[in-house]
């Protein structure tokens, strides 16, 4: 229905559900972007009732069934989990409620990753069988595992899948299989959540605190949407945390130096979740298990320990396989980069080629495969992107693959060692249209806001929204302020501090101290960031995380000693800079010079993969156009060649930025009168609000304004589509203000000759 109302009716909707609900224009847009575009919509996100009932899900009373009369007669059940943190959580899950439930005889098992790998295996099923185990119980795994089911059936052992895992195309053998995917509409649990389900039915009553913070650990670690049961699942489940239901979790936490009534969605995603999955990726997921059933705090001690120890081996490893990875993504050139990047290596550790696929796919913005080759074998972990079904897009190419599992976003598999190159070829040309023509960009904002804009009353808001987490985002925003202050911290001045005008909120920027040399008093900043949590004393504040900022320019402070008014000897050497004014200059003379045009229109992953080449790289020329994206290469070139004249004097410090301690600024000796252009070109590209008024006029009427004036229109929120579209100030467009800050900068440097910019004027 909303696809069929017009622009006007979808505003007037949007202010109507607002004014019903009495919040502020910032949290409705958040709320509008969720599809939450109801007052119903609205309750049920901030419901807190029960969970679904668990009959719903497949096979739900034969699995219970089966459970009662195997715990009746008093037979041997073992659990068989996985070695992620998912499983390890779904494995204590299911364990402790069947001790709950009365049942005597139980134990559980994980897979060793190196030894058995991913799913039940035929040894462990035969293992089973020797140690008279009479019903196995998997839990988030066992979908695809045709030939253990096979096993199981010939060996008389009862199987019990229990799983949320995409199928395969024919079933194994069980007595049941409970796995939501195979609902006409899948309730998109984790394998946690359908082990908390299973229980619930089983019990049929209230389960303890201790299971659901058990629950949602799992249900965040595995990157579930948190919507439904599984929102539910987490706001029960970190209540039970916060009121210590898990002592080993609480014990963990106190190595984040962190009170668990501090604690977030945030904190089971980025820190509790990595070191379950430690045990398994290092070497035996047992500890964590052990450390999930601790009853108390002395109890989960060792095993907390462990965990510490596999954490920081795992890290060690990840950075140095990271590294190697994205060598080999630097050696693509600017059109060759697939549009599904596989990448391989003999002896890269499987246990942490996961994590390694999901940062380079976060970096490349497209799908990503890692390999680790082992003699002519070798075991891979994807990670898809939205709008992909990866494992339906990896199923395709079947014949590539000894084993395949996983679900829409992540997949684990086996292959015979193969050209990694050819693979990436295949799984490109395989995708879907709207996946490899449409990149995946971190450019989607909830919102654009003033600083500002954020008052107490909006922050409680946005505090009521919780908990955040995959499906339901933590708000991301585009903010605009003016800066008052600022400071770098850190044991080495890494990290920037920032206050800006008309706000009470601290903005960080963790690891982007350098920027603080770009940053003047009363000046326009911009960037994109979340707002988020910070405990200090024992109180909540909230403040600004900094993800990156709009059009930053660092400068360095001495680059009036390294300039020379003269063009540079044909004897330099090292990495070069030249400046070019225009982007067909750009192209043509990184043709002549055998060199890198570096365009700011490349997509995310282009431009990434090129700045990665570029560091490692030494005696490499690059082509510049001074109008568009920088390269943020700071302390890599050798000369900067001026070839045009500069902006403004602060583009000559931006500039210098790029230079090692040795470099040299080279500026073309005839630099001030070509500079009469660059005014010229600045004040097209900063519109009056004449020139404004005629381009929205030439879109009213169907034709497409210049891009500045796009982009101010998109800002201001004005869309030729509406009959009378709200007015708005043009202070309130980031891009009118900075063309026009430029503008100025320019202005003010143009009044003085060229060659006195290098004295204090």
């Amino acid at each position: 229905m909303l696809a069929s109302l017009t622009k006007e009716e979808d505003e007037q909707r949007f202010l109507a559900v607002k004014q019903k609900l009495g919040v502020s224009d910032v949290t409705m847009k958040i709320l509008w972007a969720r599809d939450i575009r109801s007052y119903e919509d609205f309750k049920q996100l901030q419901g807190r009732g029960e969970l679904s009932d668990p009959f719903l899900l497949p096979d739900m009373e034969k699995a219970v069934a089966h459970l009662q009369d195997f715990g009746s007669r008093r037979r041997s059940i073992r659990v068989y989990g996985d070695y992620d943190a998912d499983g390890v959580s779904a494995t204590a899950l299911m364990y402790q409620g069947l001790l709950w439930a009365g049942f005597e005889n139980v134990d559980y098992y994980i897979p060793n990753r190196f030894d058995e790998g991913y799913g039940l295996n035929t040894d462990a099923v035969i293992q089973a069988g020797h140690d008279g185990i009479d019903l196995l119980i998997t839990v988030d795994c066992g979908s695809s595992s045709l030939e253990a089911a096979e096993m199981a059936d010939r060996l008389g052992i009862k199987l019990i899948i229990t799983d949320h895992h995409g199928l395969p195309p024919r079933l194994p053998k069980s007595a049941a299989m409970v796995n939501p995917e195979r609902m006409k509409n899948p309730n998109r649990l984790s394998g946690a959540g359908v082990a908390l389900q299973v229980l619930r039915a089983l019990l049929r009553e209230s389960l303890p605190q201790w299971a659901y913070g058990v629950a949602a650990t799992g249900t965040v670690a595995d990157v579930v949407p948190l919507t439904g049961d599984n929102r539910r699942i987490v706001q029960r489940g970190l209540e039970a945390l916060k009121s210590g239901s898990v002592p080993g979790v609480q014990v963990l936490l106190q190595g984040r130096v962190k009170e668990p009534q501090e604690l977030k969605v945030d904190d089971l995603g980025f820190y509790v979740g990595p070191h379950l999955n430690a045990a398994g990726r290092m070497e035996d997921a047992k500890p964590a298990v052990r450390m999930l059933l601790s009853s108390t705090a002395r109890e989960a001690e060792p095993f907390v320990r462990i965990l510490l120890e596999k954490n920081l081996m795992r890290r060690n490893l990840e950075h140095d396989i990271l590294n190697q990875a994205l060598e080999q993504v630097s050696e693509y050139s600017q059109t060759e980069l697939p549009s599904f990047v596989v990448l391989a290596q003999d002896n890269w550790h499987h246990g942490v080629i996961g994590i390694v696929a999901s940062r380079i796919r976060e970096m490349l913005k497209r799908p990503v495969a890692v390999i680790g080759w082992e003699n002519d074998e070798g075991k891979g972990s994807a990670r898809g992107v939205p709008g992909l079904n990866l494992l339906e897009h990896l199923t395709k190419n079947r014949d590539k693959f000894l084993k395949l599992g996983g679900h829409r976003g992540a997949c684990g598999f086996s292959l015979v060692k193969q050209d990694a190159h050819q693979l990436s070829v295949t799984l490109s040309q395989a995708l879907p249209p709207q996946v490899r023509e449409e990149r995946y960009t971190d450019n989607t904002v909830d919102a654009r806001i003033k600083a500002e804009d954020i008052t107490p009353a909006v922050l409680d808001e946005l505090r009521s929204l919780e908990p955040f987490g995959h499906g339901f985002e933590r708000p991301r925003f585009a903010v605009s302020g003016i800066a008052q202050g600022w400071r770098t911290m850190g044991q080495n001045q890494q990290h920037l501090s920032l206050t800006l005008g008309g706000s009470q909120l601290r903005a960080v920027g963790f690891n982007q101290g350098q920027h603080a040399s770009g940053i003047e008093s009363g000046r326009h900043i911009e960037f994109i960031g979340e707002l988020m949590p910070n405990f200090y004393h024992g109180q909540e504040n909230y403040q600004w995380r900094i993800e990156k900022f709009v059009q930053s320019r660092p400068q360095r402070k001495d680059w009036q000693r390294i300039i020379r008014w003269e063009f540079p000897s044909a004897q330099i050497d090292g990495s070069i800079v030249y400046v070019v004014d225009s982007t067909c200059d750009q192209r043509q003379l990184a043709q002549e010079l055998n060199a890198l045009y570096f365009d700011r229109h490349w997509d995310y992953g282009m431009r990434a993969a090129q700045e990665e080449a570029l560091r490692r790289s030494k005696g490499v020329s690059i082509v510049v156009n001074h109008w568009g994206g920088w390269p943020t290469l700071h302390g890599w070139a050798r000369h900067v060649i001026w070839l045009t004249a500069p902006l403004s004097r602060q583009y000559l410090a931006m500039a210098a930025a790029i230079l090692d301690e040795e470099g040299i600024m080279w500026i073309t000796p005839n630099a001030h009168e070509i500079g009469r252009r660059v005014l010229l070109k600045a004040k097209r590209l900063a519109p009056e609000r004449e020139t404004l008024a005629h381009l929205w006029r030439q879109s009213q009427s169907g034709r497409k304004p210049l891009i500045v004036g796009r982009r101010i229109f998109e800002e201001l929120e004005l869309d030729p589509g509406l009959q009378s579209p709200a007015r708005r100030r043009l202070s309130d467009s980031p891009s009118y203000q900075r063309a026009h800050e430029l503008l100025n900068e320019i202005r003010s440097s143009w009044q003085y000759p060229l060659t006195t910019w290098i004295e204090d004027v």
